[in-house]
Order: C-alpha cells, then sequence, then structure tokens
C-alpha cells in the first residue's frame, strides 16, 4: 500500500532534521570548511544526491543550522517572556536559559563551537549579532522599565555574565556552581 502525503511530509521533515542535526555535529566537531556534504550524508544515512534533494549545498544547510538553532532559542525565551510578568521577565530568561544549559549541555557546546569558528562567523556573523542585539534590547528595556541607573551597560553586563557562565559550565560541568552563579546573576539583576 503506497504512503500517504501526510507520511511522506513526515519522512522528508524526518530526513531533513536528521540532515540538519548530523551538520550541527560534524560543522562544530570537525570545522565549517573541513566538513563535506558526502560527510554530514554519510552521518545523516542518506546519499550525497538526496541531500541536495533538501539544501542546495553547505552554506545553505549551515544557514539551516543556524535559523534552527534560533528557533530553539527564541521558542524557550518567547515562552520564558510571555509566562511572566513585567520585572520577571529577566529572571525567566536567565532561568530558561540555565535550565536548558543544564538539560541539554550537548546542544550548547555546539552552539558554542559553531559560534567560534571564523568561516562559520564570516556568513553567520550578521544573524548573530542581530539575535543578539535584540536579546540585549529585551535586556535594555526590561532593565529601564526597573529604573535602573544606566540600562545600556547593565544589559551589556548581564549579557556578558551570561555568556560567561554558560562557556565556564560547559567547560567544567561536574565542578561549576551554575545554580549558586544563575542565583547570584538573578539577584543581581532582579533586585
Amino acid at each position: 500500500m503506497p504512503r500517504t502525503t501526510e507520511q511522506n511530509e513526515k519522512i522528508r521533515e524526518a530526513a531533513r532534521a536528521e540532515i540538519i542535526n548530523s551538520a550541527m555535529i560534524l560543522f562544530a566537531k570537525n570545522g565549517y570548511a573541513p566538513t563535506t556534504t558526502r560527510m554530514i550524508a554519510q552521518h545523516a544515512g542518506i546519499s550525497a544526491g538526496l541531500m541536495y534533494h533538501y539544501f542546495d549545498g553547505k552554506e545553505s544547510l549551515l544557514l539551516a543550522v543556524f535559523e534552527n538553532c534560533m528557533g530553539i532559542l527564541d521558542a524557550a525565551f518567547s515562552e520564558a517572556y510571555l509566562g511572566s510578568r513585567p520585572h520577571e521577565r529577566i529572571a525567566a530568561i536567565m532561568g530558561t536559559t540555565f535550565d536548558m544549559l543544564e538539560r541539554d549541555r550537548e546542544f550548547w557546546g555546539l552552539f558554542y563551537m559553531l559560534r567560534t569558528q571564523p568561516a562559520i562567523m564570516a556568513i553567520l556573523g550578521e544573524p548573530f549579532r542581530h539575535w543578539t542585539a535584540q536579546l540585549r534590547d529585551l535586556f535594555i528595556t526590561e532593565l529601564r522599565e526597573a529604573g535602573r541607573e544606566d540600562p545600556e551597560i547593565e544589559a551589556l553586563l548581564l549579557y556578558s555574565l551570561i555568556e560567561g557562565t554558560i562557556q565556564q559550565y560547559l567547560l567544567d560541568p561536574a565542578n561549576y556552581p551554575l545554580e549558586a552563579v544563575a542565583n547570584r546573576i538573578k539577584n543581581q539583576f532582579t533586585s
């Protein structure tokens, strides 16, 4: 019996997700430049020709990896933001960030490895900077509404503390006191 259109669509979505996941893993592990589309296809368990059915090439695949990562983060941050009251939003976003970090170290590790590669940043630098600026702008707005004296500098400091916490936790998760550091940052910026 032939598959239905819905079944075919689910198979296509699963294959596309597997290709994106394989690309993220291999880009992070090997670097963007040395990773070939053939390597990605092999890791995803499909033929190289079939991969081109889903993506035009390595750069379009990199953009899909970026969009996938940003989609995960945007969905989590939006839920935290919309599910909290004013003056609780920064704490909610930080809580979500640190909870995700603890739950899915692999995602964050891969995400950070991608962000540090010059070949990737040559392609995705502007979208990364744009996304970062949006998050900082949200912090500025919330800090301004909370009556902070210099919300622009405070937002930069907050963002830097969050980034540094993520990086330090990824370096030594067994010994890094994530909960204590996260609580200290929350207290500093939400009191």
